[in-house]
Parts: structure tokens; C-alpha cells; sequence
């Protein structure tokens, strides 16, 4: 009886173990954009009218995320709900402007500032913002007042140029001087930008009074502009070039796939990761967070048809809605076989499994002494 019991203490201990990593593997957001209308994509695929590159997905997933389709042309409600759900938000890059309506910049505004809220009431909310979705995060919190200017930066494969006091900051602080001496030796980062940021512009408009600015870089004319920032107060941190692109995209020669530029990526990814494990918002059950992931679509093969993307995940506006699942239960007599299993995410709300395994533990480990 004795060995029995010490047997599934044993197990449960190892169930109690596999809950508690399945909590550190949190749910980002990634902002889809909107489709050219007369672009490659309308051209291929009919009434498909926004995206996501599905390097973004894999990148996340690739640091044990998970990740949510965000939306655009939605009212505040919707990115109020999902904010309080999910446990941080990914800005792509990509090749939108600012002023279009209902698209990449008014939903990603709505994210920023739900952000800033969620932060002030004590709820850890981080924000990512690659390329285009650096410059966003930059542009919505100067009020909209436009800093960039514009800069050859495309198809550039370059070294981290870090400032002198890196180390300073969140992002950096827990660096290795091995991944330090790789990014500065060698070319690590994959740039592909119009626009870009510099030290002057943040000092004239007095961002650098709310942005650190970690490492610089120099588009092809030699014009020095900002590649990776990060908010002083909140965990918002940007960068000019695509760390996605050396582990997921190879549709251009110049992206560098080396074994330097494949860790310097995975730790961009593995930072922000980390940083939303720290938020402990959940759906309010599994099936509601089941009818949301990016598991529920398909990408498809774009770069055969010319696109700069491997793949992409590709929308129409009715396909931006949460999907049918069966109800929990099924439909047979005698229980659920043939329907939907539920699926027990622990801190999701619903699940019960941790506080039963662990009084059974107890039990099971007052029993043994005895």
C-alpha cells in the first residue's frame, strides 16, 4: 500500500508540474492589416481584406506563445474585451499608412492606449512594436505628431550598434556579452523600412524625456536613425528591423540565416515572451479561448506567388469572426464521444484541475506518513 501511495504521489506531482508549465505559455495578440486592393494578395484570393504574416505567428510561438488574430476596423468594445484576455500585444511591421481609417493605425491606437490603461490599474499589459509597429507606438504616443523622416533602410543586413549604456535598460540588462559580441560583430539585423527615427527628432520633440533609445544603426546614404527603444515607464519596446525574418522568411537573398543572426532573433523573441508571462489575464474558459487562437485558420503559401512573405494568414471580414465549435458535451447519449471535448486550461476560470490535484497530493502524502 505504501509503494501505491508513494507511486501516485509521485504521479501527481508530475501532473501538478505539467499544469504549472502550461500556465507560462501566454496569449499574444498580433494586429492583423489591412489588404491592398488592387495588390497581390485581391489579385489571388477574393474578398480577403486583411493579414498577418505568418512569420509573426511562428516567431512567437517559437518562445512558447500562443497567439490571437487582433482585428482591425472594430469598435473600442472589442479591443476592451480582448485586452483584458489576452497577455500582450504584438504591432507587425508592415506597409500601411497612418491616416487610413478603420485599419492597422485606429485599431492599433486603441491597443496602445488600453495598454497604458490596463498598466496604470496595476495590470501588466506589454506591447511589441516591430518596424512599422515601432513607429507606431512612437507616432500615437507623441499625439500624433510626426517625427519620422525618411530613410533608405531597405534590404540592409547589419550589426547591433548598441549606445553606451545599454545595459540600462529592461530589454538589454540580462544580455549576455556572448550575444553581445555576436550582434555587434555581425550582421544580425534584417532592415527593411522608408521611414525611420533619430536622436535629433526625439530630443526636439522631447520623446527621449519618455523613450530610451538602446542602439543605432545607418541606412544606406550613412543617415543614423534609432533601432531599438523601449518606454521609461511602460513595458512598450520597439525596433526598426524584423527579428522574425531570420528565423521564418526566405524569399529574399539578403535576409541572413545564420547561426548569429538565428540567436539574435530568438532572444528578441524570448524578451517579450517572458514579458508577457508576467500578465496573469485568462478567457474566461477554454472554449472561448479556443474559438479565438490562430489555430482556427490556415495560412497560405503567398511568396510562390510573388509576395515577400512565406506565408501569410489571410482574412475576409466575415472570416474575422470567432468560428463554430461544437458545444461542450457533444451530441450523443451516454456523454460526449463524437462532440467536443473541453479542453482544461489551468487559470482559465473554469478548470478545477489544480486545486483538486493538490488536495489529493496532501492526502496522499499524510497517508504515506502514517
Amino acid at each position: 500500500m505504501k509503494n501505491f501511495t508513494i507511486s501516485l504521489v509521485i504521479l501527481i506531482g508530475t501532473l501538478l508540474a505539467a499544469s504549472e508549465a502550461d500556465i507560462s505559455s501566454p496569449i499574444i495578440g498580433v494586429l492583423t492589416q489591412e489588404v491592398y486592393v488592387d495588390g497581390l494578395i485581391s489579385r489571388h484570393f477574393d474578398n480577403k481584406t486583411s493579414y498577418i504574416a505568418a512569420s509573426y505567428v511562428k516567431y512567437l510561438e517559437g518562445a512558447g506563445a500562443r497567439v490571437v488574430p487582433i482585428w482591425i476596423g472594430r469598435n473600442r468594445s472589442y479591443y476592451d474585451d480582448l485586452m483584458h484576455k489576452i497577455n500582450g500585444v504584438l504591432l507587425p511591421g508592415g506597409a500601411t499608412w497612418f491616416n487610413q481609417s478603420n485599419g492597422y493605425a485606429d485599431a492599433g491606437e486603441h491597443l496602445i492606449h488600453l495598454a497604458i490603461e490596463l498598466n496604470d490599474q496595476g495590470v501588466f499589459m506589454p506591447v511589441w512594436g516591430t518596424c512599422l509597429g515601432m513607429e507606431l507606438l512612437v507616432y500615437k504616443l507623441a499625439n500624433e505628431t510626426e517625427h519620422r523622416i525618411n530613410c533608405e533602410g531597405t534590404g540592409m543586413a547589419i550589426p547591433m550598434e548598441f549606445k553606451a549604456d545599454y545595459k540600462k535598460s529592461r530589454l538589454f540588462t540580462s544580455i549576455s556579452d556572448d550575444v553581445v559580441n555576436i550582434m555587434v560583430r555581425e550582421n544580425v539585423t534584417y532592415h527593411w523600412h522608408q521611414f525611420c527615427y533619430t536622436e535629433k527628432d526625439f530630443e526636439r520633440g522631447v520623446l527621449n524625456e519618455t523613450w530610451r533609445v538602446m542602439s543605432l544603426n545607418h541606412d544606406w546614404n550613412g543617415i543614423e536613425f534609432i533601432s531599438t527603444v523601449e518606454h521609461i515607464k511602460y513595458p512598450f519596446y520597439g525596433v526598426q528591423f524584423h527579428p522574425e525574418k531570420p528565423l521564418y522568411e526566405f524569399t529574399k537573398k539578403t535576409i541572413p540565416h545564420t547561426g548569429a543572426a538565428v540567436l539574435s532573433g530568438q532572444f528578441f523573441a524570448d524578451f517579450f515572451v517572458n514579458e508577457a508571462r508576467k500578465s496573469n489575464q485568462s478567457f474566461s474558459n477554454a472554449t472561448e479561448q479556443a474559438r479565438t487562437l490562430i489555430y482556427n485558420y490556415k495560412p497560405e503559401y503567398t511568396s510562390i506567388l510573388g509576395s515577400s512573405y512565406i506565408q501569410q494568414y489571410l482574412f475576409t471580414n466575415n472570416e474575422m469572426e470567432i468560428p463554430d465549435i461544437p458545444d461542450e458535451g457533444g451530441d450523443n447519449e451516454g456523454g460526449s464521444s463524437g462532440g467536443y471535448i473541453p479542453i482544461i486550461v489551468p487559470g482559465d476560470g473554469s478548470s478545477t484541475t489544480m486545486p483538486v490535484l493538490s488536495g489529493l497530493l496532501l492526502t496522499l502524502v499524510l497517508l504515506s506518513n502514517n
